[in-house]
């Protein structure tokens, strides 16, 4: 039954009339290739979407391969933490996953949604093995040869293939149609209907091939082809903005990877990369690596707040691009440190040159919505190929130098020599031994006394604060005060001392005066009247009692906020006095605007005094100026018979030094003023 139906249909069709046969072949014949054209075009739909998918994804693997590189090579997962996370702008990007040379997760990136794939399915998916709904791509990560690692990339391919489904529908209707036209329209129809189809198909597969998704087909056709040629038209233009769109990403990863966002400078792993081509070449030619530090620029960050901080760090990159030649790479490497890389230096004189141009750039203030910031900075110079071969080694000998210029008193620059980690290890084994110092009780305060020449009767002592460690002994203040400021920690160290000396001075016999030493980073970030008044009240000392000591520097940047701080003591009872006039930033308007008691003559002019005639002159002169202010005057490092001679003979009023006493521990104030009565001068 079923062999003969073959031959009954042939002899039904020899039955029919010859159009009927016509017909039916043109017929048959128009849909038999309709169909063949719907599943070549559907089939290479699929497998040029997924081609493309696949495509895309790779170069995003190979892309986030490159930007990761350096992260991978010094182990810096939170800098590839970073890299990846910039993904969740990528839609198509479900998960990535960024394993070192051992296979071991380094970083990873999760859409919502999304778990993070075992071990098993990362194998898999390196040996090739992966489904249809989704397109995997794997990136191997060199360095000069070497296997750093591989990155994992999945793009969910349901959105293009589900495009791809619906345009294979749109293909078979328009199939069906172009079939039903055939049979009316004969030959000539059919070939009206199939010529724009296979036109369409060419193009699609010249588009496939090259991707160029800028291309467009036209037609005067209203009918499903012509919304075929529509379609087709915005599926490019889709395209082409989702090309455009991972460019931008492209570009917007390179300049997370590269450039920094505060002052649009290399950022430390950009400077790196161009350090080691500069390195390549230091055969033929030397160059210098400077490493810059603002100094103090913690105290204007937490003074005026991180947006002004913000502006200055964008003034100094500013001030260092119109300054760096051409081809000199200039790089913010973190916080408030810079570096330049000097190309073709050909003698140390040359890089100091710069450097010279650099400090005299950066210590001038910056002026920020009319307020002016002050602005210092400090250099350290490494020179290749003689300080290093190496990025690292150079960077770190670049930075040796420049704690050497910190440590030397800023605002210079020097050249890194071998003996220079010594200090500064020195230097961090104060800076965390200096954290406990306090809880530790290594911290004390000692008081030396203040003697009126009038009467030579003791009216108070200066606190100055000390400190002993057990394996460093005594330290310097001179030493540690400098770090105590650079760690942020002089105003804890302040606060203390503040309050051991008025709780000290309130328990004294006698009702003399406390001078106690505010650093300007206290002057610029604490609240002073606050701090006095609270610790005031919590020792019960009077304000009449206290006296506070600051340095001209605090002056450099005179501001309402100095003046309201400075008056603020004043309306509590406290005095103030300028410590070390004449040796830093003085000037008349000063002693005009500022409400001070006291001027303290340094002791370089007192140690003058007898053998240098300007140095009398001097001497003399701030007195008159002092007694035309009604301002006491303070010598202080008074230290011979002639010197305590010469400063009564001028019209001191008071001195301190160790011609009267040397700073006294708190157990030997009492027996002091006990000893200085009974030798008959008035206490």
């Amino acid at each position: 039954m079923i062999g003969t139906l073959p031959f009954r249909i042939r002899r039904r069709f020899a039955l029919l009339p010859l159009r009927s046969k016509l017909g039916l072949l043109v017929v048959g014949s128009s849909l038999l290739a309709s169909l063949l054209l719907f599943v070549v075009v559907t089939v290479m739909e699929y497998q040029t979407s997924r081609q493309r998918v696949e495509e895309r994804g790779q170069a995003l693997a190979q892309v986030l391969a490159q930007n990761t590189r350096a992260a991978l090579a010094f182990a810096d997962a939170a800098a590839a933490q970073r890299v990846l996370e910039a993904l969740g702008q990528v839609a198509e990007v479900r998960w990535a996953v960024l394993g070192d040379a051992r296979g071991v997760v380094f970083a990873h990136y999760l859409a919502p949604g999304e778990q993070m794939p075992d071990a098993a399915h990362m194998l898999a998916l390196q040996a090739g093995i992966t489904d249809a709904a989704r397109a995997h791509a794997v990136a191997s990560i060199e360095l000069d040869g070497a296997p750093l690692g591989r990155l994992l990339l999945c793009i969910d391919a349901t959105p293009t293939f589900s495009a791809t489904a619906l345009r294979a529908l749109l293909v078979l209707l328009g199939a069906t149609l172009i079939g039903g036209l055939a049979a009316a329209a004969a030959i000539a129809g059919q070939d009206g209907v199939v010529r724009p189809i296979v036109a369409l198909a060419d193009v699609m597969r010249t588009v496939s091939h090259t991707h160029a998704y800028a291309t467009r087909v036209s037609t005067d056709r209203d009918d499903e082809v012509g919304q075929l040629y529509a379609g087709f038209n915005r599926l490019l233009e889709e395209l082409e903005v989702r090309e455009a769109m991972l460019k931008k990403q492209q570009q917007r990863l390179f300049t997370l990877a590269h450039v920094d966002a505060v002052t649009g400078l290399s950022n430390r792993h950009h400077f790196r990369l161009l350090l080691d081509e500069a390195l390549a070449a230091v055969d033929t030619r030397g160059f210098a690596v400077l490493c810059l530090d603002l100094d103090r620029f913690k105290t204007v960050n937490d003074a005026l707040g991180h947006d002004v901080g913000d502006r200055l760090l964008s003034c100094v990159g500013e001030r260092l691009r119109a300054l760096a030649r051409a081809g000199d790479p200039v790089a913010r490497l973190g916080g408030d440190e810079f570096a330049v890389v000097l190309r073709d230096v050909r003698s140390p004189e040359e890089a100091a040159g710069f450097a010279a141009r650099v400090l005299a750039a950066l210590c001038q203030p910056v002026d920020i919505d009319g307020l002016t910031v002050p602005m210092g900075v400090s250099v350290g110079i490494a020179l290749a190929p003689a300080d290093g071969r190496l990025p690292d080694q150079l960077l770190k000998n670049a930075d040796l130098a420049l704690y050497a210029s910190k440590a030397g008193g800023r605002g210079r620059a020097s050249f890194y020599s071998p003996h220079m980690s010594t200090g500064v290890v020195r230097r961090l084994q104060l800076e965390r031994a200096l954290r406990n110092a306090i809880a530790l009780r290594q911290l004390s305060v000692v008081f030396q006394p203040q003697l009126d020449l009038d009467g030579d009767r003791v009216v108070g002592f200066e606190a100055l604060v000390r400190w002993r460690h057990p394996d460093l002994g005594q330290v310097s203040p001179a030493e540690f005060i400098a770090v105590a400021e650079d760690a942020g920690l002089i105003n804890e160290i302040g606060e203390w001392v503040l309050l051991q000396s008025c709780r000290i001075a309130a328990q004294w016999s006698r009702p003399l005066s406390v001078a106690v030493n505010l650093s300007a980073v206290q002057v610029m970030t604490q609240d002073l009247p606050a701090l006095v008044e609270r610790a005031l009240r919590q020792s019960g000392l009077p304000a009449a009692r206290l006296e506070v000591e600051i340095t001209e520097s605090v002056l450099l940047n005179e501001t309402e906020a100095t003046l309201a701080q400075l008056h603020g003591l004043n309306r509590l009872g406290v005095r103030i006095a300028l410590d070390d006039f004449g040796t830093g930033y003085s000037s008349m308007a000063y002693l005009r605007r500022f409400p001070f008691d006291k001027l303290k003559i340094d002791r370089c002019f007192v140690q003058a005094l007898t053998r240098d005639p300007q140095a009398r002159v001097i001497v003399r002169a701030i007195i008159d100026m002092a007694t035309g202010l009604r301002m006491a005057t303070l010598a202080e490092g008074v230290e011979a018979p002639d010197e305590l001679e010469a400063l009564r003979a001028e019209g001191c009023t008071l001195v301190q030094g160790y011609l009267v006493a040397p700073p006294l521990p708190v157990e030997q104030v009492e027996p002091f003023l006990a000893r200085h009565a009974a030798s008959g001068l008035a206490v």
